[in-house]
């Protein structure tokens, strides 16, 4: 009777003890979710700022999201700022109904009492729920709200912004967007070559060639990465084959000016059959033989895989480093895009790491309406004539 007894004493006591445990540690558990609730409301409340504050924040950042999409800033007025627009006054009458656009200038008569008013015109390529998205977060950080209204025969959007917490909804500021056909952003599309791709590791060339992005990679001629090779040929990825042109001298070149006619047309068949898949051969001249070259490019006329002068690639070379290189490269695309560049083919040397910069950027400049697409997409644009190209 007496180990039983000390059993239960030690039983009593154990319990005790786990079940002090257990309200020390929820206690804990409890004060660290209510420190975290805190930080979050304190976060939340960073941006309460008074109506004077807003009024001069908010209208800037609404631009510079504006500008990340390509809208110029002509395309964009801020009514408000032109007390002198009274002429919506006069077109109180039921006319504006019989005209599609005349309802997005209602909303104008009335600016006084506003923050701002701005009259938007965008191109109809926008991606405007992308657009609306971002704005609306914008709003939400400064405990405002909107609410949109669409014209159904125009698709014109108007949003009217009031505080959140605002039950009545009273109107704060207006943004209107107002769709036209006869404006463009400043476009282009775009063709990206991933070359020395053998540099990379099995792993990770298989995830470059497992992406949906578009882009074409060189297949790799070292005959020592006969391993990647075949990844690339076994991939769906969009491919070109490198084939050099050379002198009697140049025993790696796939094409020299001692060979005779009858050599150098059963290489290009057999290459045209071992690669009918390729986007395309690259002829790559570095001796400037310049009558075998065009001997060349007539005979892969003849056959369904093309052949093109390196050329028609332009090459990015960059000693810079990490984001500041890939940050570059789309500052050229912009650049020769604003020169009229309208399709840009680009032959490039990532590192592991470029191409994941690449990869986390690229977002940021097909918001603009870059587009991409592999060589071979990109090549039949050009012969059916949607874009022109400017070499450098």
């Amino acid at each position: 009777m007496q180990k039983s007894e000390k059993i239960k004493i030690l039983l009593i006591v154990s319990l005790l003890i786990f079940a002090s445990i257990l309200v020390f540690v929820r206690g804990c558990s409890n004060k660290e979710a209510e420190k975290i609730i805190k930080e979050k409301e304190e976060k939340a409340e960073t941006k309460q700022l008074p109506a004077e504050e807003l009024k001069k924040i908010i209208p800037p950042q609404i631009d510079s999201i504006l500008y990340q999409y390509g809208i110029n800033p002509e395309w964009i007025k801020n009514v408000s700022d032109n007390p002198s627009q009274e002429k919506p006054k006069k077109e109180k009458t039921k006319k504006p109904e019989k005209q599609p656009p005349k309802p997005v200038v209602k909303p104008s008569m009335k600016t006084d009492n506003l923050w701002f008013m701005k009259e938007i015109t965008i191109p109809k390529d926008i991606p405007f729920a992308e657009l609306n998205l971002e704005i609306v977060n914008l709003m939400n950080g400064y405990k405002l709200s909107s609410t949109s209204f669409e014209d159904p025969k125009t698709y014109n959007q108007l949003f009217n912004i009031y505080y959140t917490a605002d039950t009545s909804k009273k109107v704060v500021a207006k943004i209107n967007f107002v769709y036209s056909d006869k404006i463009k952003r400043e476009t282009a599309d775009i063709c990206i070559v991933l070359d020395k791709v053998e540099s990379y590791s099995p792993s990770f060339l298989e995830k470059v060639l497992a992406s949906g992005e578009k882009y074409s990679v060189m297949l790799p001629d070292d005959i020592n990465k006969l391993d990647l090779q075949t990844l690339v040929l076994e991939s769906k990825k969009d491919y070109l084959v490198k084939a050099d042109i050379g002198t009697q001298d140049d025993i790696e070149a796939e094409f020299r000016s001692d060979m005779k006619e009858k050599d150098w047309r059963t290489k290009v068949r057999t290459i045209c059959y071992e690669f009918d898949k390729a986007g395309g051969v690259i002829l790559r001249n570095p001796r400037f033989q310049h009558k075998m070259e065009m001997e060349l490019l007539d005979e892969f006329s003849k056959f369904p895989l093309k052949a093109y002068r390196d050329t028609i690639l332009t090459k990015y070379n960059s000693s810079e480093k990490s984001k500041k290189k890939i940050y570059d490269l789309f500052s050229l695309i912009l650049s020769r895009a604003k020169n009229g560049v309208t399709s840009q083919i680009y032959v490039v040397n990532f590192t592991e790491e470029d191409y994941q910069n690449y990869m986390a950027g690229l977002h940021i400049i097909k918001k603009r309406g870059y587009k991409f697409f592999t060589f071979s997409d990109i090549m039949k644009r050009r012969i059916k004539g949607d874009t022109k190209d400017v070499q450098p």
